[in-house]
């Protein structure tokens, strides 16, 4: 198959999840024997003036990257998710390199082009759900005061909009009962609605949930994710749950130490909780000898970053590392114990995870979204309650105190699936795709209520017919899925 992969961003100048998730995808299809190409679509300072596009092969796959340049006169809001220059860049690659299927990540700045283009072209498109940007233009569904949000509704994501403005965030602040019943009544007055933007948000919201109800397969690799998905309105009737897979024969042998190696990997943003385990480290003790080590991207955060180097500096046996590539992780994680994922926002299915248990790394993380779906309290990791850093930091100690604890929790991990067993499983969705693409314009199934679609998703296929994947156990009482 010829498949195209579109994704905001590629390895290695962009690191995040979805890129990193988009990148191993595409690996892995070359190696399956598959030709496959990638739109990178991508904004940063600094843009306007470099080549507005470029294109270079990468391990087997052609990679195409677009700047994004915004046109101050048009709508700037309406840009932000649905971009003239995507929908153009698609098109010549649609022309000039004819895929069978498009493979959408994420959606953050491709998405809703992406989507319309494909079906305009009669070219079938599957978007894999990384993330919540399909609800929350902050992606995170985390609010501006640092709280996490309940759901997308239009006046409330105009007001984090504007917030990341200190005109608005300050007062928000200062005087919040006040802006509270400001936008309260914005949210009923079409004047200050229109001004506000709020009005754009909503039409966001409707224009998303209609693409997405046009794709022809949505994959959210958790339950939780798709239950949120389903929860706030999405159709979910053409969704996939799948997990991820972990690529076994890269794994080495685990170097042992006397002293315990705490770590954190990933970025260092604020709604990765960050903070709450350095604070965390800071009210350990024992004899016991403990270091932490802390690896990941400073990338757009970078005054938070300082904060923490700050918050950090007086305290033994802290060390920064730069971040690692695909091939540089699992020799990192051959000299951590324990590794610490204190998010602070619904995670969907953190890769490092995967990795961490398969190398036997004892997991502690937020009793929270996918992290709480993949590590169980006392039998194959530790949780602590979100934000909270002396939670985490009494977890942390009982590593410290009991040293047969950590053989205890790394006996028991939970069963995973391969990386090339991901891949047939992506390959048989591809298929499934393509055939079904004609039914596309002479089927066109209503989107459901918020309820009819929580019914679809307990009808979701998994796929547990295909050798070398084992399905993960549901636990009852996970943070953050809907019942």
């Amino acid at each position: 198959m010829r498949i195209l992969i579109v994704a905001h961003g590629y390895p290695p100048t962009f690191t995040g999840g979805a890129e990193l998730r988009s990148e191993r995808t595409a690996r892995g299809l070359v190696n399956a024997g598959h030709d496959v190409a990638v739109l990178s679509a991508e904004s940063f300072p600094g843009a306007e003036s470099g080549p507005a596009r470029r294109e270079h092969m990468q391990d087997g796959v052609l990679v195409h990257h677009m700047q994004l340049r915004y046109n101050a006169e048009g709508d700037v809001h309406r840009q932000e998710y649905h971009h003239p220059d995507v929908a153009t860049e698609l098109e010549i690659m649609l022309q000039s390199w004819r895929p069978d299927v498009i493979h959408l990540f994420s959606g953050y700045l491709t998405g809703l082009s992406i989507i319309h283009t494909a079906v305009a072209q009669r070219v079938p498109v599957l978007v894999s759900l990384t993330d919540y940007w399909w609800l929350c233009h902050r992606i995170i569904m985390v609010r501006t005061d640092g709280l996490r949000c309940d759901g997308p509704s239009p006046g409330g994501c105009a007001r984090c909009h504007w917030e990341i403005y200190r005109r608005f965030r300050i007062p928000a602040q200062v005087v919040r009962p006040v802006v509270d019943l400001f936008w309260d009544m914005a949210t009923h007055s079409s004047q200050l609605s229109t001004s506000l933007g709020i009005d754009k948000q909503a039409e966001r919201q409707r224009e998303l949930s209609a693409a997405l109800a046009m794709a022809d397969i949505l994959i959210a690799p958790s339950r939780v994710l798709a239950q949120q998905y389903a929860y706030h309105g999405i159709r979910t009737d053409h969704m996939r749950v799948l997990r991820q897979g972990v690529d076994l024969n890269a794994c080495p042998v685990r170097v042992p130490s006397e002293v315990v190696r705490f770590a954190y990997f990933g970025q260092i943003k604020r709604h990765k909780g960050v903070h709450t385990l350095i604070e965390a480290w800071g009210m350990l003790a024992g004899e016991r000898p403990h270091s932490l080590v802390l690896r990941g991207s400073e990338r757009g955060e970078e005054e938070y970053a300082r904060s923490l180097h700050v918050l950090s500096g007086a305290m033994a046996n802290v060390t920064w590392a730069p971040t690692v590539s695909h091939e540089q992780i699992w020799g990192a994680l051959a000299e951590v114990d324990v590794l610490v994922v204190p998010s602070r926002w619904l995670e969907n299915s953190p890769n490092i995870i995967l990795e961490a248990q398969a190398m036997g790394v004892v997991v502690i993380g937020s009793d929270l979204g996918g992290v709480s779906e993949l590590v169980h309290h006392g039998q194959n990791g530790l949780l602590f309650d979100p934000d909270d850093s002396a939670s985490l930091a009494l977890q942390m100690q009982r590593i410290i105190d009991e040293p047969e604890l950590l053989e205890t929790l790394r006996s028991k991990p939970l069963p995973f699936g391969s990386f090339a067993a991901e891949i047939e499983q992506i390959e048989a969705l591809y298929k499934e795709c393509i055939q079904n693409a004609a039914m596309r314009a002479l089927v066109a199934p209503a989107a459901g209520t918020p309820q009819e679609s929580l019914s679809a998703l307990i009808e979701f296929t998994e796929f547990t017919d295909i050798p070398g994947y084992s399905d993960y156990t549901e636990q009852p009482g996970a943070t953050g899925v809907v019942e």
